[in-house]
């Protein structure tokens, strides 16, 4: 495998429709900021998905802020019957998904600031394929891969795949920390395994910047 770098050969944006899904779980997280880093990068068929853990009862002022933001975002809300902190939501909003790619972050996260255009731009030109990007990690490390092709727990993280929105081939975050890897190695396998995956150069998010 070797690592694709965007460049000016890669011309051209897919008309690709993109889901951004964010998991949160109380009113005081910072979820505005996140909203902020993906709401300029959307194209008219995008769509944000926030997806709130009431475990604990409604969420009345993240409705609200979401439909602050306009109608390509929308609110969500499931009950785990006990928590577990975004995995078992983020499994639920994947479910409602309508974009033609998927791609996931928390609440504290955010998305980098021409991450959408790297997506469409790979995904036209790698149609169907699984594609794995590089993230920030909340200490400041540039999370993955050294080596292409490399799947391992905490090696390779949620933010770093964007995957066609295919149901039967999406994986199931496992519901613990750390969940995201259950996820990313069932959706990458159904895709065909590691050797069929894109492995893109590109960072598209910073987790807890």
């Amino acid at each position: 495998w070797s690592g694709v770098r965007l460049s000016p050969s890669l011309l051209g944006v897919s008309q690709a429709a993109l889901t951004f899904i964010v998991a949160t779980h109380r009113e005081d997280r910072p979820l505005a900021r996140c909203l902020d880093s993906i709401k300029g990068q959307l194209e008219p068929a995008d769509e944000v998905i926030v997806v709130c853990d009431v475990h604990d009862g409604p969420l009345p002022g993240v409705a609200a802020t979401v439909a602050a933001y306009g109608s390509q975002f929308r609110c969500l809300s499931y009950d785990a019957g006990h928590h577990c902190w975004g995995p078992c939501q983020h499994n639920y909003a994947m479910q409602q998904a309508k974009g033609d790619y998927i791609h996931l972050n928390d609440d504290d996260d955010i998305w980098a600031e021409d991450a959408a255009h790297k997506m469409r731009l790979v995904a036209k030109a790698f149609p169907g394929k699984v594609l794995l990007f590089r993230f920030v990690s909340y200490i400041g490390r540039v999370v993955y891969w050294t080596d292409v092709g490399r799947m391992e727990r905490d090696f390779i993280g949620g933010h770093c795949l964007v995957t066609p929105n295919v149901p039967d081939k999406i994986g199931r975050f496992g519901c613990q920390y750390n969940g995201d890897y259950d996820w990313i190695e069932q959706t990458v396998n159904n895709f065909g395994g590691p050797q069929e995956a894109i492995w893109v150069n590109d960072i598209v998010a910073y987790a807890r910047p």
